[in-house]
């Protein structure tokens, strides 16, 4: 198996995959092994020298987790109910998360939590207006994806 296969310009970059697995998914995993370690390690000197707010770092955390999470998902033809489950499982890591990093001696903090709700809504807002800019300049990547299925009937 090659380590790279492009399909285009039948099946388009979206349906791209390496080793077998679809960019977005592959995306996703790197970003979320690399958001649960970054989660349950004490903050570094760095960020303490940089002076970044813990709550910005939260919501641009979960909107890449969100973003991520629902490209990822397969595109069906209720595409609403996969941007809300991509929600949920993001909202319901978020209180997880939060609770593991008592363990490590980092706390868990109820403003974090709504941070990373915030940080969701605007992850999956990206996706969702992002998705509609781009059915709705022309370039549909996704039509293929959902047999039977037009830009019109996918929103």
């Amino acid at each position: 198996m090659p380590f790279f296969v492009l399909t285009l310009p039948h099946q388009e970059l979206m349906k791209s995959t390496i080793y077998g697995l679809r960019w977005a998914v592959l995306f996703l995993s790197l970003y979320w092994i690399a958001l649960f370690i970054g989660t349950h390690i004490p903050p570094g000197p760095i960020v303490r020298q940089i002076g970044a707010n813990d709550k910005l770092l939260h919501a641009g955390a979960y909107t890449g987790l969100s973003f991520l999470l629902a490209w990822a998902i397969p595109t069906r033809p209720n595409r609403a109910y996969n941007v809300f489950l991509a929600g949920l499982i993001c909202i319901v890591y978020a209180g997880i998360d939060e609770l593991l990093q008592i363990p490590v001696g980092r706390t868990a903090d109820w403003n974090d939590f709504y941070a990373d709700i915030l940080g969701v809504i605007m992850g999956l807002s990206i996706y969702v207006l992002g998705r509609q800019i781009i059915i709705l300049s022309g370039w549909y990547p996704f039509k293929d994806s959902v047999p039977g299925a037009s830009p019109s009937t996918i929103d």
